[in-house]
């Protein structure tokens, strides 16, 4: 036990003088926490932002999170005394309805934001406004490492973000829109899931490399040759480049290798039936799944789907794995593109409507319950259909269901 106490605390004194020496000590500072990790992964794979986009399991996980809500329609709505209306004469609208900046759409830039947040854990915006009016004509996107938050000595954060030409710009939270992922207190950014689970998106990594190799190499394992003949060093090597380039024309000819003498070949490696070379890849799909919060059978893995229809699904993916996503953009845009006066009666939100339609059946039975109701009417059942308004559907209608009174025998 005295052994690892004094690991420990040579560890801790260690940190200790990283902080006194100004190293910032957070996830989002590698430098400051290369002491705890201790160099490479344990599969011995370097992992980075990059890494996730690789794997197809965190691809598809990726990309399944940030098309959805790239899709679903963003809007500005203004508080009324009969409830709310979107606030479609507003420029603010639309910018985040239809297009932020000259070079993106509307979706385009929802994605980027989605895809910045599930990768590096933090979106940064750039609001670009004009000074005569303070009107926001463009929002874009920037990448995290051209963005450094700092806490000043009065406590105020202010952002220092990297131009195209190398010069920094000192920047307050309204002019740069951070929105932040799943973090720690304390944090100024999310966390990085390559960082969090490096050795899990390692393993992934070294399950592919190890496919790749086996059947790049015809399926062939790794192996030695044995003779009772000596040979020299440099005889050695020559036998072994002549194996390997013999052994590969072989497998490319589909010619069987045939040995000399008394050589024989021994595999040393490990089958891929022993390794369990398909469950691990399996199992990896579902860790892909845990760290990205996403259905497994969404990922196309569809051995435990459980579902009974499309509506349901498609609910449990919204509640537990959007929901997140579409409130952090959402507070983010209330707090940085509307001014304090304005965020009482103005906020952003997303219409996710779209996304629990159902089937046709589904919502027929849906709008005669909502109609009969009297919470919607026939127009506002033609708008969620995108078919034409008609006059004379803008009533509401309640349904009175009379019964006879049933007699005493």
């Amino acid at each position: 036990m005295s052994i690892v106490r004094n690991a420990l605390m040579r560890l801790s004194m260690k940190g200790v003088d990283m902080a006194l020496k100004g190293t910032e000590l957070s996830l989002q500072s590698p430098e400051g926490w290369d002491f705890l990790l201790g160099g490479p992964t344990w599969a011995n794979v370097k992992v980075n932002a990059d890494t996730q986009l690789q794997i197809a399991a965190a691809f598809s996980a990726i990309r399944l999170v940030a098309e959805t809500v790239g899709t679903l329609p963003l809007h500005l709505y203004r508080k009324t005394a009969k409830g709310r209306e979107r606030a479609t004469r507003d420029p603010r609208y639309l910018l985040v309805h239809d297009q932020p900046n000259e070079y993106m759409t509307a979706v385009e830039w929802k994605e980027a934001m989605v895809v910045s947040l599930m990768t590096m854990g933090q979106s940064y915006n750039y609001v670009n406004q004009l000074e005569s009016t303070g009107r926001i004509v463009s929002i874009q996107p920037v990448h995290k490492s051209r963005v450094k938050p700092e806490i000043t000595l009065d406590g105020a954060v202010k952002y220092w973000l990297t131009m195209r030409n190398g010069q920094p710009l000192e920047l307050v939270r309204r002019q740069i829109c951070p929105i932040r992922g799943f973090g720690g207190v304390g944090d100024l950014e999310g966390f990085a899931p390559h960082q969090i689970h490096a050795n899990s998106l390692a393993l992934t990594v070294a399950v592919e490399r190890y496919g790749a190799e086996f059947f790049g190499g015809g399926g062939r394992p790794s192996g030695v040759l044995t003779t009772t003949h000596e040979f020299k060093k440099d005889q050695r090597e020559e036998i072994r480049e002549n194996f390997a380039k013999y052994v590969a024309e072989s497998w490319r000819s589909g010619r069987l290798p045939l040995l000399e003498n008394d050589t024989k070949y021994q595999s040393i490696s490990t089958p891929n039936n022993d390794a369990q070379f398909i469950e691990t890849r399996k199992l990896q799909i579902a860790e892909i799944a845990r760290i990205y919060r996403v259905p497994l059978h969404m990922l196309m893995e569809m051995d435990k789907a459980s579902y009974s229809n499309t509506e349901q699904a498609n609910k449990h993916f919204l509640d537990y794995t959007l929901l997140s996503y579409l409130k952090r953009i959402e507070m983010g845009l209330n707090s940085s593109l509307l001014t304090s006066s304005e965020r009482l009666d103005h906020y952003f939100e997303f219409d996710v409507r779209g996304l629990l339609r159902g089937d046709s059946t589904q919502r027929a039975a849906y709008y005669v319950a909502m109609r009969n109701a009297g919470a919607i009417t026939q127009n506002e059942i033609r708008d969620l259909e995108n078919m034409e308004r008609i006059q004379g559907a803008d009533d509401l209608f309640v349904a009175i269901l009379l019964g006879k009174k049933k007699e005493n025998p």
